[in-house]
């Protein structure tokens, strides 16, 4: 047996209580077994548990939220380094800034904010970690207006491959600060803490629009040419259900219903929805709208890629004939409108790459019984790839393990760079899982 000696923080065992809960991955797909998981409370923890893992040379893997589709945040084996204690919080509302411990997850994190009145752009899923969401890239019902999650960022806080605790910013370890952003998490340290640019926010006016199926064609020629290019304080999303469901599209804009049914004119005028509706409310009301049901281990396949230019009409068609096939009603494609503040950055400032994309794709395939897996892993894999003449790359944060070219995919002209902070910050490669930066 392990000896545990030198971690501290809650140490979880194989023979613990609660190890099969503490194990468990958002994916239910992946069942891992590690030997050891340890909840640090405390950034010292963390530092321990490094060293700890350094002297044991046993493989380990570091948690947040625990949403990495292919369980890339668990081990067989080894130690998994949660994070998810470090709760930490302190809002500067008259700086704008705020530090927030790298173990929030999205809900608590948006509460908290909420009582000062400030948010950050993140994501929707409530459980999401803030660590593995910011890192990766980070986008949300805001991000047309406030950037991506990773462009709010102004420092981190990180525990070196050594043990050693360090911050990076504008001012010190920028490179390391630059792949911070956009580079992924777990490829140079763990992060324990950030430091946000927070923004103000209150009132909020969203809307819901629905067709059928049968106008899947035009909608989505028209949403493609419209969403990416209107008002940068309107973030929309186009949901694409399978098996002739109905059409959906949602999207927040941070002002006032009036300008909102303004905005809204072209698209519903160009695709005659079936059902419209407007809404005012604030900003919290939205996050529990959009923040999705409590899902415990539910089996599932996604995938992403990149829309530079819109999608053509044989494109499009390729796009029905996937969701006319798919093995059941749960399957769906969901774009992401970008543009707005997301472009406006250059594409070398952060490592997020995928800037001058028109919306990003994401493909997902849900199933209960095993016996489901392979025709749903089967139906994503053929769809990327029969979108890949009509894409770019792929989101870091919607990790795939079949796609063969994913450093490119995820990285592409910043790859070169994240190599050389890699080399940089951790030339031993002692952070390494199964899609890290190679050296």
């Amino acid at each position: 047996m392990v000896s545990t000696e030198g971690l501290t923080g809650r140490v979880i065992l194989q023979s613990s209580p609660g190890y099969d809960e503490a194990r468990r991955n958002f994916n239910g797909r992946f069942n891992k077994f590690p030997i050891v998981i340890v909840y640090c409370e405390v950034t010292q923890d963390v530092v321990n548990a490094i060293l700890w893992a350094h002297k044991q040379q046993l493989p380990f893997r570091m948690r947040c939220g625990g949403h990495s589709y292919e369980a890339f945040s668990n081990v067989d084996g080894g130690l998994v380094i949660d994070v998810s204690g470090l709760l930490r919080l302190e809002i500067n509302r008259e700086a704008g800034t705020a530090r927030i411990g790298a173990g929030f997850r999205l809900l608590p994190l948006y509460e908290a904010l909420w009582n000062q009145r400030v948010t950050i752009p993140g994501g929707t899923c409530r459980s999401v970690g803030v660590s593995g969401l910011t890192l990766g890239g980070g986008y949300g019902l805001l991000s047309r207006l406030m950037g991506m999650t990773c462009d709010n960022v102004l420092e981190v806080e990180m525990v070196t491959a050594q043990g050693k605790i360090i911050r990076a910013n504008d001012n010190q370890h920028r490179s390391l600060f630059w792949a911070c952003r956009g580079g992924g998490g777990g490829n140079f340290g763990v992060i324990t803490s950030f430091t946000f640019r927070v923004h103000p926010i209150e009132h909020v006016a969203r809307y819901k629009m629905t067709w059928n199926f049968a106008k899947i064609e035009n909608v989505v020629r028209y949403w493609q040419t419209w969403a990416p290019h209107t008002d940068a304080r309107l973030t929309s999303v186009l949901l694409l259900r399978a098996q002739n469901r109905d059409l959906i599209s949602n999207g927040v804009f941070v002002g006032s219903e009036q300008e909102l049914k303004q905005i809204m004119h072209p698209l519903k005028d160009a695709t005659r929805p079936k059902s419209i509706e407007f809404h005012t409310t604030n900003w919290m009301n939205v996050v529990h709208i959009f923040k999705g049901r409590q899902v415990v281990q539910e089996k599932f396949k996604n995938s992403s890629a990149f829309a530079y230019d819109p999608l053509s009409d044989e494109a499009i068609g390729i796009l029905i004939h996937n969701l006319q096939t798919a093995p059941g009603p749960t399957n769906l494609v969901v774009f992401d409108a970008y543009g707005g503040s997301i472009s406006q950055v250059p594409t070398e400032a952060t490592s997020f790459v995928h800037r001058k994309a028109l919306f990003m794709i994401q493909y997902q395939s849900y199933w209960h019984e095993d016996t489901e897996a392979d025709k749903n892993i089967r139906w994503i894999e053929k769809f990327r790839e029969s979108m890949l003449p009509y894409t770019h790359g792929a989101y870091r944060n919607y990790c795939d393990s079949k796609i063969p070219d994913w450093p490119s995919s995820y990285f592409g002209e910043n790859l070169t760079r994240l190599k050389m902070v890699k080399q940089m910050y951790d030339p031993e490669n002692f952070f390494s899982f199964e899609q890290s930066i190679p050296k």
